[in-house]
């Protein structure tokens, strides 16, 4: 369905050099976008700290791995108009083709479906390891994770299946969005030109996740600021993914067809 350039092994590092340099054309934008996303995800934190509930960040933190993609639109323009030649603008996204937004919006939905199944994973494997204890505080949770057998297990369990659904959602996402954006193309022949890159290159694509998860937890450690820049560059860096990649879906027999006729 979909046909693929091969790829050297160590493409990720070009991509991040591509990324640095999308970046560079367009500060301003690119980082405009990082930080309207990292005071969002402050906001947040904020709220659920206020609440009680501050234990459950870096649950969500793990989430918004999940569906970063889906609010990355903004950016891959930047990088598609750069590569046309043409100046980014912040509010270019809103510029997308109307056609195309159903298609991201339908592939957005299925990030969002991850995001929500990790969450209640967490919640439910929380609640089953510490039973009535169960205690979303800051305190209480980390005096559990590290001193409780049980706490131990739990953060043994729920890294690996978080990061078993984390690597699904990448093989979903890793160039569907970029592809959608670039191309007049349905979001399942998005997604399997996506699937068809990770397997089909597993050791790099593999890399390529490994690489997004540290630069996420590095630009979530310090309070979510460092996702100003570690976000938008991951999400350059994607772009540049799709086009070395550059997916090209095959014509259907109707199509064909037609053209013969």
């Amino acid at each position: 369905m979909v046909t693929l350039e091969p790829v050297r092994k160590d493409a990720p590092w070009t991509w991040l050099k591509g990324a640095v340099e999308d970046m560079k054309a367009a500060p301003t934008v690119s980082l405009g976008y990082g930080l309207m996303f990292t005071l969002v995800g402050l906001a947040i934190t904020l709220g659920m700290w206020a609440a009680g509930l501050g234990g459950f960040v870096p649950v969500l933190i793990g989430g918004f791995a999940l569906v970063a993609p889906s609010f990355a639109i903004g950016i891959y323009r930047i990088s598609q108009m750069r590569d046309r030649g043409e100046t980014p603008r912040l509010l270019d996204f809103w510029r997308i083709n109307p056609s195309k937004l159903t298609q991201l919006g339908l592939l957005s939905v299925l990030l969002f479906v991850f995001f929500l199944a990790w969450a209640r994973l967490a919640q439910f494997l929380f609640a089953m390891m510490a039973g009535n204890d169960a205690d979303f505080r800051v305190e209480t949770l980390q005096n559990f994770l590290f001193t409780d057998p049980s706490g131990v297990l739990l953060l043994v369990i729920g890294t690996a299946v978080g990061a078993a659904l984390a690597f699904v959602a990448f093989m979903v996402s890793a160039i569907s969005f970029p592809m959608l954006i670039g191309q007049d193309v349905d979001a399942v022949t998005a997604v399997v030109a996506s699937v068809k890159a990770v397997t089909s290159n597993f050791g790099t694509m593999a890399t390529w996740a490994l690489i997004i998860a540290v630069t996420t937890a590095v630009g979530a450690a310090v309070f979510l600021v460092g996702l100003a820049v570690t976000f938008p560059l991951i999400a350059h860096a994607s772009w540049r993914a799709y086009k070395d990649f550059d997916p090209k879906p095959k014509p259907s027999a109707a199509e064909l067809e037609a053209r013969e006729a």
